[in-house]
Parts: structure tokens; C-alpha cells; sequence
């Protein structure tokens, strides 16, 4: 994958940065639900305007994830997919399901610790880690999209190029 930014438009640009909003949310139902109302009061404050009222949304409507995930999947990762090949969207669509399961499967595995641990210090602290981990590699993610570059992440996104390139 070269980083040519001639061949990326604008229109790639800003398409690729929408499906991070799946594991932004799936992260943010997860662990910043437990940890946000210990932040000051101006950053929870934000938050309540801002995005709560989209993470009460898709906590309320389960389906939504389930639905959005594989109607990204048959979109645009599939290798006969019906919307023109696009690489530098395929590749930040493929990257944020794949960020969205691994936020899943974090919070599942957080959801099955025992209760004291998830609320004692420690567990916080696991809870805040994981927060600020999902939390920074999809703005890390989004702010390369938009500068048209693609996101190097750790085994991510060589799991990423791997999957595109053998399909």
C-alpha cells in the first residue's frame, strides 16, 4: 500500500473517517460509561451534549452493530463487493471492524471479571487503559484518514494488509 496522496480525494477522505464511529461507540459502551463520571465535570459535561445521546442510542437498539458490521463487511471488504474498489476506504473500513471486535471482545472479557475486581482501583484502572486504548487509536486512525495517509497501527494494520491482499 503506498501513501500516494494524489490518487486519495476528499470524497475518500471523509468517507473513510465515518465507519470509526463503531468502535468509537462500541468503546465508549464499554468502558467509558463506568469511567466518564469520574472525569471533571467540564469533559463529562461535553460528553452528555455530545455523544451520549448516540451511545444511549445504540446501546438501546443492539441490532444497529450487528447490522452496521455486515453491511460494511458486504460494502466494501468482500472481494466482490458492489460499491467500486476503493483501496484507501477499504482498508480504513476493514480497519475499524477490525477495531470493532477487538473493542467487543475487550469488553466482553472486561464484562466477565469478577465485580469487585471491575470496581475496585485496579479494575479501574484496566477499565481507563482500555478507554484511552480505543479512544486514541481511532483518533489516530480518523486524523490520518483525513490527512489522507493510512494508519500504521501494530498487528492491526498488518492484519489489515494481509486480508486485502489476499483477496
Amino acid at each position: 500500500m503506498t501513501t500516494d496522496q494524489n490518487n486519495i480525494t476528499i470524497l475518500d477522505r471523509c468517507s473513510s473517517v465515518l465507519p470509526y464511529w463503531l468502535p468509537l461507540l462500541e468503546g465508549l459502551q464499554n468502558f467509558g460509561q463506568q469511567i466518564l463520571p469520574d472525569y471533571p465535570f467540564s469533559i463529562m459535561n461535553l460528553y452528555k451534549k455530545t455523544l451520549m445521546p448516540l451511545v444511549i442510542f445504540y446501546v438501546t437498539h443492539p441490532a444497529l452493530a450487528f447490522v452496521t458490521f455486515f453491511v460494511l463487511y458486504y460494502l466494501f471488504v468482500r472481494a466482490k463487493s458492489p460499491v467500486p474498489d476503493r483501496p484507501f476506504i477499504r482498508f480504513n473500513v476493514l480497519q475499524s471492524i477490525l477495531l470493532f471486535l477487538i473493542n467487543s471482545l475487550l469488553g466482553a472479557i472486561f464484562r466477565a471479571l469478577p465485580i469487585e475486581f471491575r470496581v475496585s482501583v485496579y479494575g479501574l484502572m484496566l477499565c481507563n487503559t482500555l478507554f484511552w486504548f480505543v479512544l486514541l487509536t481511532i483518533f489516530y486512525s480518523v486524523g490520518k484518514s483525513i490527512s489522507g495517509q493510512y494508519a500504521k497501527i501494530p498487528v492491526i494494520s498488518q492484519a489489515v494488509r494481509i486480508q486485502i491482499d489476499n483477496q
